[in-house]
């Protein structure tokens, strides 16, 4: 957190969190105002912090209504890398090892 008050000492506007536990008990402290925090990843935590929680649903139309704010132009996923399906290997690798600074895309034929 220290990187980040470094740059914005101020903290963040608004926080998504994609982890829970102690990750977002630290990152919270960024942002003034707690209702512009929301997890996706622990409702308990969320509420223990004072910031708001969603369930997460994999369905097909959560799936579109994200595709559609990509398109948009609502929602940046930071996609830096788009591989094809025969380097999905490569990819996790450089996922895994933090070579990736954003989404790696695995495009399907």
């Amino acid at each position: 957190m220290g990187a980040v008050r470094q740059i914005l000492p101020d903290g963040v506007d608004a926080l998504l969190d994609l982890v829970g536990g102690d990750s977002l008990r630290a990152v919270a402290e960024l942002v003034k105002d707690r209702s512009k925090v929301l997890s996706a990843a622990d409702q308990q935590t969320a509420e223990e912090v004072g910031c708001g929680a969603v369930q997460r649903a994999g369905t097909g139309a959560v799936l579109a209504e994200v595709v559609q704010l990509v398109a948009d132009g609502k929602l940046n996923p930071h996609a830096v890398d788009v591989r094809h399906l025969h380097e999905a290997g490569e990819a996790l690798h450089a996922v895994e090892s933090g070579h990736a600074r954003g989404k790696v895309v695995i495009e399907i034929p």
